[in-house]
């Protein structure tokens, strides 16, 4: 039958379905009744059923032929998808930045802050200063599609709110105008460029004007001479750890996490940061492989003590060579660590240990208003790769300090002086230095060196723990420290 053919000829082309359905099925009932009818049909019954089927027939065909012109294979491909970055730069400008030219202030100008963590001068003095380090995301790309690329101030804002807020990457596109992948690069070249421009400057560890200032600080606020700061260690948790990895990985919290090591003053600066160690199940583990602990072995801090004058210091009638540094009870007993009292029972001992207690709370602080501001650090991590989780570590930390810069020195151009909150108080008024006149930032080689630490391969070839601390684990002079202390505070 000619609707047969039909069918068979649409099978023939390749089609992965029949041209239409209801069709097909109109014309095998049809047939079906037709002959069941041809034995009682006789002349004028058989020639109208003839042309019946001739009709049904050419209608199938008809929609047959209609069909193979809408197949889904013949179709041209879509054209590459454009976003429309000049809108979203007009609403960034709009809501944000404000309009060029428009007197009026921008939809949410005063909520930058409370949105993006960073102020409109500070994000200013970023642009300037991405731009100034000449780096090649940034910059226009001279090819046929260099009307479709986003502005500098989509692709910095992008990543300051995935970082604020702890979300992927691909949670503002929509409002940006980016693809997944576009954001994704977005999101590590920021991190990339916030380490090399500002690394040097805001991750330095202390020079000799740096732990005047310090010392200054301290003896202003906690009313003793010689602490350098509050030593403390910090829980990220890994969602994304391996889980061939997650063993080395699981600390406190029972989960894979990786341990933060910090070191700040009181205004919660970071003085010291360590992050990323294999096998980090406390704060032991990473203390035996803190670089701050071998700048204090190897003498490297002493001197930099003996160059800035602060040693000897004098607590009470007791004088003492070194400077110390407030910690948990957790840590041993070294002689630079001050530790409070876990069962205190006479007054003196309770009245020691609530201004040592009190006192560490500027790294509880600190913490705390890190992992608030930078909610990456505080929401489980969903990224694999371990560079990339210290990388945007990093990040987090350089702009936390670069806030409490702009905190206390109220000039983003100027240098953090820790003192330059009671400068006024005691009369010693200094001009703060301009960061655009300090050479290299610091000195070469006092980076910190924050990044992945690993465990060294042959573990036999590493001294021993007593040899390696000789210079600290002096519990005579410990007990001296914290005895010369308590007659300070417990009175």
């Amino acid at each position: 039958m000619r609707s047969l053919v039909i069918v068979r000829n649409c099978r023939n082309r390749g089609r992965s379905h029949l041209p239409s359905i209801h069709s097909v099925v109109v014309v095998v009932v049809v047939v079906v009744a037709c002959v069941a009818c041809i034995p009682t049909m006789k002349g004028f019954h058989l020639r109208v059923f003839t042309a019946v089927l001739e009709a049904a027939a050419a209608a199938a065909e008809e929609v047959a032929g209609s069909d193979d012109t809408e197949d889904h294979r013949q179709l041209p491909r879509s054209k590459r998808r454009k976003f429309r970055h000049d809108e979203a730069d007009h609403c960034i400008k709009r809501d944000y930045l404000g309009l060029p030219g428009d007197p009026s202030t921008p939809l949410l100008g005063a909520e930058f802050k409370n949105m993006f963590r960073l102020s409109k001068t500070r994000f200013q003095v970023l642009m300037e200063d991405v731009m100034a380090a000449n780096i090649a995301f940034y910059q226009k790309k001279r090819n046929l599609h260099a009307d479709d690329q986003a502005s500098l101030e989509a692709q910095l804002l992008l990543p300051i709110k995935c970082l604020a807020y702890g979300v992927p990457s691909h949670t503002f596109i929509d409002y940006f105008q980016m693809s997944k992948q576009y954001a994704r690069d977005c999101c590590r070249q920021f991190d990339v460029a916030i380490k090399r421009i500002y690394q040097e400057e805001y991750l330095r560890l202390p020079t000799v004007d740096d732990l005047k200032s310090i010392l200054k600080l301290h003896q202003a606020v906690h009313k003793v001479d010689g602490m350098f700061g509050s030593l403390d260690c910090s829980h990220t948790m890994w969602k994304n750890c391996p889980k061939a990895w997650a063993g080395s990985y699981t600390g406190k919290p029972g989960t894979p996490s990786i341990l933060l090591e910090s070191i700040v003053d009181y205004h919660m600066y970071f003085w010291h940061v360590s992050y990323g160690y294999t096998g980090n199940i406390g704060d032991l583990n990473v203390l035996q492989q803190s670089p701050l602990l071998e700048r204090m072995v190897d003498g490297t801090f002493h001197q930099l003590e003996e160059e800035a004058e602060a040693v000897p210091l004098y607590i009470g009638k007791e004088e003492f060579n070194k400077c110390f540094i407030l910690v948990d009870g957790i840590y041993p007993k070294f002689s630079r660590f001050v530790k409070g009292i876990k069962e205190p029972t006479s007054n003196k001992e309770k009245k020691y240990t609530a201004w040592q207690e009190a006192s560490r709370k500027d790294v509880e602080r600190a913490f705390g208003v890190l992992k608030c501001t930078w909610q990456f650090l505080d929401r489980p991590i969903l990224l694999h790769n371990l560079k990339d989780i210290s990388l945007r570590t990093t990040c987090c930390i350089i702009l936390h300090n670069i806030l409490v810069a702009d905190r206390v020195m109220e000039d983003c151009r100027a240098r953090y002086r820790p003192s330059a909150s009671i400068a006024e108080e005691t009369g010693d008024v200094q001009q703060p230095t301009d960061l655009r006149e300090v050479q290299g930032g610091v000195e070469p080689g006092t980076g910190s060196g924050i990044g992945i630490r690993n465990v060294p391969n042959n573990l036999l070839q590493q001294v021993t723990r007593a040899d390696r601390f000789k210079e600290l684990d002096n519990e005579e002079e410990h007990r001296r420290l914290h005895q010369a202390l308590m007659d300070r505070f417990g009175v």
